[in-house]
């Protein structure tokens, strides 16, 4: 986890693991596909409590492989179901990989059930409206 920076960003620190699995083939269009596996657990913050949370993970997506992005702009209007990737010899596999965890992040995540965060004890602050009501009697007097 401590290689995949935009994500080390969203968790509590570098524990947690992920295995992934790529799988490619050939469609009965004779278009090339790419499946992309991933499982593990991450530690994020939950928003709730603000304490560390594992958050187990399953992500499995098949994308449907490109030369460019007019033809696979073409099969999204022809079928929206269709994930889509352009083919790019460059393409690195942490990136891809990376992007699929984030996307797949909560947005907010918190515990089933945790207990929200302590308010702190105000009985040992006054309260600024009294303390104006104060004031206010003291210039009239």
């Amino acid at each position: 986890m401590a290689d995949l920076a935009r994500v080390r960003d969203r968790l509590v620190g570098t524990e947690g693991n992920m295995v992934w699995r790529l799988k490619g083939g050939v469609d009965k269009l004779e278009r090339p596909w790419l499946e992309v596996s991933l499982t593990g657990e991450l530690v994020l913050t939950c928003q709730r409590c603000l304490q560390p949370m594992p958050w187990p993970f399953v992500v499995d997506t098949r994308f449907t492989q490109f030369a460019d992005e007019a033809t696979a702009d073409d099969a999204e209007m022809l079928d929206p179901d269709v994930d889509t990737l352009v083919i790019d010899p460059a393409m690195s596999v942490e990136t891809l990989l990376e992007d699929e965890l984030l996307l797949a992040l909560p947005f907010a995540p918190t515990h089933a059930v945790c207990d929200a965060p302590q308010e702190q004890n105000l009985q040992d602050k006054p309260n600024p409206f009294a303390v104006l009501a104060g004031l206010k009697t003291r210039k009239a007097e």
